[in-house]
């Protein structure tokens, strides 16, 4: 009998899309009239639901929507493309391969306090920031977690769960902001008890990652890749190049240019392009600082984008989901549905059942201002005759736009880290959902105590 083997991204998210054409058949299609407010902020009106004529999308039109999410993500795709051709030129250097070889040896013996050291260092960066920006710094996640003796879903999970955990908890987002304007309360407003749900999810996480390192090392039969082929590998042979004259210039480049890069994110709200472009200008000078000539340069860049361009694909085939939900004009006849069904629960759990109705939300929609703009109209009346406080509302919905980010086939930013190393989305699942129900249940734990407290 043939041994199943798991189907190409590609091929799963291309089955997501026809379980989705499907439903636009089945759900029917509805939606709530749209308002502007006095600010500019588009959101719905909670009271103006109403069934309009059915706008199916037959299967045979799935790739016209393809073409249209690759279109409508030429924003996110090229800069990954970009980034991925800036850092194999970094790489090509030589300067990671012997850092990460003086590093190993520094950290012999110590390699559990590095994973919560780097987990940090991107959780912190992703309170202001989006995981979408480090997509290209999956492979550096592989090299560094391979030269510490672990597989790659450690080094992928170190960078896009840490960047996840400060964008999830929402202590400074954009769309905390969004989400609290809507709900008529100050921007940044609450921010206690965000802080703390940081902390708590960090704790959580960096205990969970630590655990299933310590375990896939000892015995790599545990690990979630073993057997499997095609994951993107760091030779530790490699890892024996010793420091050259010219790695500390280079190194010293890099780290003025990450400073750069988030002076600029934070300063100057800097999106993807941007960010690109900081990257451009990096490959640019480190290659020519290391001693390349232009055609060098330009081969290495070449080489990167290659690399990252079936990440760069799979963020443009994720958009398809929601373009075509969106045509069939269904995703308001959900949130309808699942606003009438919170009804049904006594108060003191209408918090938490909120947390689970925006991460069923999420997988219709995956932009956080677009679930903002369609959720928080809906559910701030529902929290008012609840007894539930609108900041706790606006709690729910972060967490929920957030964490299930890390386990939808068709979000932008986890695909694009999946395709970039080569994990495959059912290994990444198998390492994830034990992580995923925790950090459910330390979500519901947190909106539990918001709705006794009474959060504001």
């Amino acid at each position: 009998m043939k041994k199943f083997k798991v189907p190409h991204s590609y091929v799963i998210i291309f089955i997501l899309l026809i379980f989705v054409s499907i439903l636009t058949y089945i759900i029917p299609a509805g939606e709530y009239t749209r308002i502007t407010t006095a600010s500019g902020l588009k959101m719905v009106d909670s009271t103006s639901y109403h069934l309009v004529e059915a706008k199916p999308v037959g299967i045979w039109m799935i790739p016209n929507f393809v073409m249209k999410g690759l279109i409508k993500q030429a924003g996110i795709i090229f800069p990954i493309l970009v980034i991925g051709g800036a850092l194999e030129t970094v790489l090509s250097t030589g300067m990671f391969h012997a850092y990460c070889n003086k590093l190993a040896r520094k950290c012999s013996g110590k390699e559990r306090l590095f994973i919560p050291a780097v987990l940090l260092l991107f959780a912190i960066i992703g309170i202001t920031q989006s995981t979408n920006k480090f997509i290209g710094f999956a492979p550096l996640g592989v090299m560094l977690s391979a030269t510490l003796g672990y597989d790659a879903i450690v080094g992928v999970a170190m960078i896009l769960l840490g960047v996840g955990i400060g964008f999830s908890t929402g202590i400074l987002a954009p769309t905390t902001a969004i989400a609290q304007e809507m709900a008529e309360l100050p921007a940044y407003s609450g921010i206690g008890l965000r802080t703390v749900s940081f902390v708590l999810f960090y704790l959580v996480t960096a205990a969970y990652i630590v655990w299933y390192a310590e375990k896939s090392k000892k015995d790599p039969t545990k690990s979630a890749l073993y057997g499997v082929e095609e994951v993107q590998t760091f030779d530790l042979k490699d890892s024996n190049i010793e420091v050259e004259k010219k790695h500390p210039l280079v190194l010293t480049i890099l780290i003025i240019f990450f400073a750069i890069l988030m002076y600029g994110c934070i300063k100057f709200s800097w999106g993807l392009v941007e960010t690109a472009v900081c990257f451009m200008w990096m490959g640019f000078i480190i290659g020519l600082s290391y001693g390349y000539d232009p055609s060098k340069i330009a081969s290495c860049f070449v080489k990167g984008i290659k690399g990252m361009s079936s990440a760069a694909m799979i963020v443009g085939l994720g958009a398809a989901v929601a373009l075509i939900l969106s045509e069939a004009k269904v995703l308001d006849t959900v949130v309808y549905g699942l606003a009438k069904m919170l009804e049904w629960f006594p108060n003191f759990l209408k918090a938490p059942v909120m947390l689970f109705i925006n991460v069923i939300v999420n997988g219709f929609v995956t932009s956080g201002t677009g679930q903002a703009a369609v959720v928080m109209p809906v559910m701030v009346p529902l929290a008012d005759v609840s007894g539930i406080t609108r900041q706790t509302a606006v709690l729910a919905y972060k967490f929920g736009d957030g964490f299930c980010n890390y386990i939808l086939p068709h979000a932008s930013a986890l695909m694009g880290f999946l395709g970039a190393t080569g994990i495959t989305y059912d290994r990444w699942m198998k390492f994830m959902w034990k992580l995923f129900l925790l950090w459910m249940i330390l979500g519901s734990v947190i909106l539990s105590y918001a709705y006794f407290a009474q959060y504001v």
